[in-house]
């Protein structure tokens, strides 16, 4: 079986590539750096986990995206501290009716998300909805969006997207983005994996992979499942739900 080789020969390489990349790629804007910066003092300041943020090239990565497709209307869930919700809002903001819906649980971050926000004059493209997003997302039946990006809780992924699904929330010819479904290799890979001295972690691969093989084998979609940043799972309905 054919298999890609190692695009890069460690750590050290990985990283000044992928600086090289946010360098040579279309910048995001001073408010979306400034907030990345702001973020990073929070968690700090909070005790929070600032991996829970995407990372600047994959919010590059993913404006890009939404450009080239024209969308207009998107639902994240999991917002965590905005910043990948300013980063939607950029891509969507030159259209009148461009939205973001972003749902999360009323806590610490979100309270800062929020501020954000409002500082930014941002509240006429972002939607925060607090509370349990498997609760929450019931209050978005009837409306339908261009892009839907999933990035919160592991072992709730499943439930999202078959509320997606129900709810009938994508758009045709829409698409999904599942974060971080590769999960730092450990679904493929716990035997050489540092990761896996981690048993948190490999507890949350698991709903993980469970997920990817719940998407794979739906007989109304279909998927790639990208190895770019902590893996991306792009999903749309077979023959854009037509």
């Amino acid at each position: 079986m054919h298999v890609s080789t190692e695009l890069f020969p460690n750590a050290e390489v990985t990283a000044a590539v992928t600086e090289y990349a946010i360098a040579n790629s279309t910048g995001l804007g001073e408010v979306i750096n400034q907030h990345r910066n702001d973020t990073l003092e929070f968690t700090q300041r909070e005790a929070q986990d600032p991996a829970m943020m995407i990372n600047t090239l994959q919010a590059q990565f993913m404006v890009f995206i939404a450009k080239m497709h024209r969308v207009k209307k998107v639902l994240e869930i999991g917002c965590f501290t905005g910043y990948s919700a300013l980063a939607w809002a950029s891509a969507v903001s030159d259209y009148p009716d461009g939205e973001v819906v972003t749902l999360d649980l009323d806590y610490v971050a979100t309270t800062f998300a929020e501020s954000t926000f409002a500082k930014q004059d941002t509240n006429k493209v972002i939607k925060l909805i607090k509370g349990p997003a498997s609760e929450t997302i019931t209050t978005l039946a009837g409306r339908q969006f261009d892009l839907i990006f999933i990035d919160a809780n592991k072992e709730g992924y499943i439930e999202y997207l078959q509320k997606v699904l129900s709810l009938k929330l994508l758009a045709p010819n829409g698409v999904i983005f599942a974060d971080n479904t590769l999960y730092r290799g450990l679904v493929a890979n716990t035997e050489n994996n540092p990761a896996a001295k981690n048993q948190a972690q490999v507890g949350r691969s698991k709903h993980i992979d469970a997920f990817n093989k719940f998407v794979a084998a739906h007989q109304e979609l279909e998927n790639v499942l990208v190895p770019a940043f902590d893996g991306i799972n792009m999903i749309r309905y077979k023959n854009g739900g037509s």
